[in-house]
């Protein structure tokens, strides 16, 4: 069995491949799982998520998340992480960079919940870190 570190990092891995944030949803999330993006979206399970992706990714041209991870902890099932995260095009150009704080809960290998802290105003002047 994976400790909660590894299902994320896991997960992390599967967004830098074009496609993977799809992939990673399903593979990952379960139906009751909540993803929050604090002060822009507020999704439950793998329709609403992947169709806030879908959305996400036409709006921004970005496919790609590539982490740069700062510092991670573990305590119980709960993984808080201090990243940057670059959100990219397919072939690997950074749309914007984003300094991020998230939790995620982990059970059975599968995501749970995942928050994301994060200033908004660097998304409408492409971002960031």
């Amino acid at each position: 069995m994976t400790t909660p570190t590894e299902t994320v990092m896991a997960f992390l891995a599967m967004l830098e491949q074009p496609g993977g944030f799809s992939e990673g949803v399903r593979a990952f999330f379960t139906p009751t799982t909540r993803y929050l993006n604090v002060g822009m979206s507020d999704t439950t399970g793998v329709d609403e998520t992947l169709a806030f992706i879908q959305g996400f990714e036409a709006s921004t041209g970005a496919g790609v998340l590539r982490v740069d991870m700062l510092a991670m902890a573990e305590v119980a099932n709960k993984v808080l992480t201090e990243r940057i995260d670059h959100l990219c095009t397919t072939d690997g150009t950074v749309v914007m960079s984003l300094a991020v704080m998230g939790t995620f809960e982990v059970a059975d290998g599968k995501l749970t919940g995942w928050r994301d802290y994060f200033d908004t105003a660097g998304l409408a002047g492409g971002g960031a870190a």
